[in-house]
């Protein structure tokens, strides 16, 4: 039976939270979300419920989950000083993504404001590229305030990122 499965599962895996995407646990993963869906629909009985409660039963995945990735989001910011995981980083990867759902979900209204309040508490960027801009803006205008001109050279190691970010610029505007 399901129930006896999901058992062993929790046994191996540590969780009762098997995923429908997995070839292996396809058929538990939605027996699962069945079980879910009928608990939301209170079409469960109490005596299921508690059954699937002694295993400690995840209700909630999807908020599981937001949950997981705000503590390492937190936890970014706790050590890098900031609420923006590099597309770049592999180690960041999936903090990156889900920061990226979140900006998604806030534009689409799809976020409650209860969350939307717990990443603003973060200082979250809801647009980090506008950010990047205005802080390459910034950057551009100490650079002609020191040297008298805004063409930073991208050859000169100190100045590379001002420069290419300049060069982009441009071709932008000639792009127009």
């Amino acid at each position: 039976n399901m129930f006896s499965e999901l058992k062993e599962f929790k046994k191996n895996y540590g969780h009762a939270v098997p995923s429908s995407q997995s070839k292996e646990f396809k058929s538990l993963g939605y027996w699962c979300k069945s079980q879910r869906d009928s608990r939301k629909k209170g079409t469960l009985s109490s005596e299921k419920v508690d059954i699937l409660n002694s295993l400690d039963f995840n209700w909630d995945p999807l908020e599981t989950n937001w949950q997981n990735m705000l503590t390492e989001l937190k936890e970014f910011k706790k050590n890098y000083g900031h609420a923006v995981p590099s597309s770049r980083s592999k180690e960041f990867k999936s903090l990156f993504s889900w920061c990226v759902t979140q900006r998604k979900n806030y534009k689409y209204k799809k976020l409650s404001q209860e969350k939307i309040d717990i990443l603003n508490s973060l200082s979250f960027d809801w647009n980090p590229v506008v950010t990047e801009w205005q802080n390459m803006l910034s950057e551009l205008k100490e650079f002609k305030k020191n040297h008298g001109h805004t063409v930073p050279s991208s050859k000169i190691k100190e100045f590379k990122s001002l420069g290419f970010w300049c060069e982009t610029q441009r071709k932008n505007y000639k792009n127009k």
